[in-house]
Formats: structure tokens, C-alpha cells, sequence
């Protein structure tokens, strides 16, 4: 299948986006965590982001779909840049040095990133790719994401702890003036949004409303966002999990995320040439969301330092394979001036999660050791489903599944 020419450029775009977003959520937690006090306060603080980010992401839903989204990738990322220059600004203090605000700060514009651009780049590959091309591209984009995130997340480790903050700061500050240069380099769309003055207040509601419109659809993109909520919960469970254990290290840590990251890379690359364009997408990703739930009680029954290890792989693969299909369901099921008001409601819903989940989360680990968590964690991964189970359950969601046919 030929992929058009602004796949290259919007693939270098969101690789070196994804450094700083891969530093936030891999390297920053590990750093905190192995402070004295450190679980409980990166769980508090990881519950405050998701609260605010659950309120602030539905409405970047209406300026998807009524401003250019090519404008809207540039701003972001320009965005990002000024915040970078601030914590490289504030490193070089004194007061400041060290200090774990900065890495808080860190940890707050990395999660701030993947809240806003999952949404806008799912709107804008929507608008440059043909619906016969977003499994492949959704493919390819989770491989190079995951490769980016995690390796990137991974060495930031060790660039911290030997170079310092201010030196990291300086290369995502780079890395996001190129993925800038990239996307203004993509030519224009060939069928691109027609912007339309929507007022963002009224406009809040759209993306629920037109989500549950197609009941089922609805239902099934809902289940398919547990497996992400569970991983985001797992950038807090395995670094305070592993540092329970006296046999494993940062390098165990740095072990586990290349091995997630190698799971997700396999996922990427079998989806394309298991499915074809006949697949159903909807059964396919029924049975990702199943397997992920059972590989989430696995590791719940063996939380070892090879299970951790092991399983690793399981986690990256399965979570890799129900995103793309998630996303590539979302674009066919839903038009270009939709798209953009559906997923920032997805992303919200998944914000919301996040937020009561660690929440919960931070109350086990600080009162029952994170063992508790990660059984709470694999319950969490049972209700994608269950979800899934009651959608077929007649007569409860005939309705719901007559209405699924009727706008499929």
C-alpha cells in the first residue's frame, strides 16, 4: 500500500516530539520515586495532573475541529519550547539547582503534551491520510512513537544523573524546533478542515454527544481506552514495584522499558500484515482488550523480578495493537470535523481514569505497598471486558446494538 509523501516528515515531527514526553513519563518518575518520601508524593502529584488535564482537555476538542490543525501542531510544539526554556532558565539558579520542582515541572509538561496531541494528531493524520491507510499509518506512528518514548526515556535516565537537568532541557528544546520545522514542511491537505467560528463553550459537549450517537462504537472505543489507563498506571507501579525488590536497579527499570517498548515495536509492525482491508477492526480489537486484561493478572499472580521483566513485552505489544486499532476505528467511524471533538472526549474519559485511578493507586501503595496496586491495576484492566461482554448481552443492549448497525 503507497503511503503519501508527508508520512516521512510528520513521522521525524512526532519522533522528536516524543523525546520530552519520553523523559516526563519514563525517567522523571524513577528519579522521584527513588527520593526519600518520593512514591507518595509523585502518586499525589500524578492524581493533581490527571484532575486538571480531565477539566482543561475537552476543550481543546472544539479548536481541533474549527481551527487548522496544521497551525494548532506548530503552536503546541512552540508552546512546549517556551516552557523548556524556563526549566533551562530556572536550572541554572541556585534556589533551583536540582530542586524537585523542576522535575515536577518536567513531569507536568510531558503528561500536558500527550493529553493535547494525541487528540490533534489523530485529527491531522485524519485529515492527510485515505480511511484505506490509517491501520498502516496508526502502525507505523505507534512503533516510531514507542521508539522514540521509550529509548529516549530510558537514556534520559543516565543524561540526568551524569549531565544534568539543564543539558536534557537544551536537547528537547531542539528536538521540538525540528519537529516544528517538520510540520511546516508537510504540504497542505488534499481535502483539509474548512474552518468554522465555533464557540469552545457550547461546543464542550459535542464530543460526548456525538460519541454516543453510535452507541456501540462508543462502547467499544470507552473498553479500548483500559489498556492505556493500565500502562499509565504502570509509569508509577513499576518503578516503585522495582525498587521493593533488593535484586533490581535503574538498569532493571531501564530493562523493563525497552522490553515494553519491543513488545509495542512487534505490535506496530504484525497489525499491518495480520489485517487487511476486510478485517472486521471492531472483533480484532475485542480480543486485543481481552488478551491485555488477561496479561495484567498474570501480573498480578507473579510480581517477581522476572515476572516484572517477562511480562514487560506482553504489556507493550497488546497495549500497542488496541491504540492503533483504537484510533484507526475512530477515524473511520467518525468524520473529518468530528474527529478532533471525539478523541479529546476519549481523552478526557482516559484523564478521568487516570486521575480516580491514582488517586487509588497512591492510597494502596501508601497504606498496603504497591502488591495491593498492581491487584487494583489488573481489576481496572477487567472492565474493558466487561464492557465488552455487556454490549453483547441481550436484551439490555439490543437498543444500543440496533443503533450500532443502523449508523454502521
Amino acid at each position: 500500500m503507497k503511503i503519501n509523501a508527508p508520512l516521512p516528515l510528520l513521522l521525524v515531527s512526532n519522533a522528536v516530539a516524543s523525546l520530552g514526553a519520553g523523559v516526563a513519563m519514563i525517567a522523571i518518575p524513577w528519579l522521584l520515586v527513588n527520593r526519600e518520601g518520593g512514591a507518595v508524593i509523585f502518586g499525589e502529584i500524578a492524581t493533581v495532573v490527571n484532575v486538571v488535564l480531565f477539566f482543561v482537555t475537552p476543550f481543546i476538542g472544539p479548536f481541533i475541529d474549527s481551527n487548522p490543525r496544521k497551525m494548532l501542531m506548530i503552536s503546541i510544539r512552540v508552546f512546549f519550547i517556551l516552557v523548556l526554556l524556563l526549566i533551562f532558565a530556572f536550572s541554572q539558579t541556585e534556589i533551583l539547582e536540582d530542586s524537585d520542582a523542576l522535575l515536577i515541572l518536567y513531569y507536568v509538561l510531558g503528561s500536558s503534551f500527550y493529553a493535547f496531541n494525541i487528540p490533534l494528531r489523530s485529527a491531522y493524520v485524519r485529515e492527510l491520510f485515505d480511511a484505506n491507510q490509517f491501520v498502516k499509518v496508526n502502525a507505523i506512528l505507534e512503533i516510531e512513537n514507542q521508539i522514540a518514548a521509550v529509548v529516549t526515556g530510558v537514556v534520559a535516565i543516565f543524561v540526568i544523573e551524569r549531565l544534568g537537568l539543564d543539558v536534557l532541557a537544551t536537547i528537547n528544546i531542539a528536538c521540538f524546533a525540528m519537529a516544528v520545522v517538520c510540520i511546516l514542511a508537510i504540504p497542505p491537505a488534499e481535502h483539509p478542515l474548512t474552518a468554522s467560528k465555533t464557540q469552545v463553550i457550547p461546543a464542550l459537549a459535542d464530543g460526548f454527544l456525538i460519541t454516543i450517537r453510535r452507541p456501540v462504537v462508543a462502547t467499544i472505543l470507552v473498553a479500548a481506552t483500559i489498556p492505556y489507563v493500565v500502562v499509565i498506571f504502570y509509569t508509577i507501579l513499576h518503578p516503585i514495584a522495582l525498587a521493593e525488590l533488593p535484586d533490581a536497579t535503574g538498569s532493571t527499570y531501564a530493562l523493563v522499558e525497552l522490553l515494553f517498548g519491543a513488545g509495542a515495536i512487534i505490535g506496530g509492525l504484525l497489525i499491518p500484515r495480520l489485517l487487511h482491508h476486510t478485517t472486521d477492526l471492531r472483533s480484532s480489537l475485542e480480543l486485543m482488550v481481552f488478551v491485555f486484561a488477561l496479561i495484567a493478572t498474570a501480573q498480578a499472580l507473579f510480581q517477581t523480578y522476572w515476572g516484572f521483566v517477562l511480562l514487560a513485552a506482553g504489556f507493550g505489544l497488546w497495549n500497542s495493537t488496541t491504540r492503533i486499532l483504537r484510533q484507526s476505528i475512530l477515524m473511520n467511524e467518525f468524520g473529518n470535523a468530528e474527529v478532533g471533538r471525539v478523541g479529546a472526549f476519549l481523552q478526557s474519559w482516559i484523564m478521568l481514569l487516570r486521575a480516580s485511578g491514582i488517586a487509588f493507586l497512591t492510597v494502596l501503595i501508601d497504606g498496603y505497598g504497591p502488591s495491593s496496586a498492581i491487584w487494583f491495576a489488573a481489576a481496572v484492566a477487567s472492565v474493558g471486558p466487561l464492557l465488552l461482554v455487556v454490549t453483547r448481552m441481550p436484551p439490555l443492549f439490543s437498543k444500543l446494538l440496533k443503533q450500532g448497525n443502523k449508523d454502521s
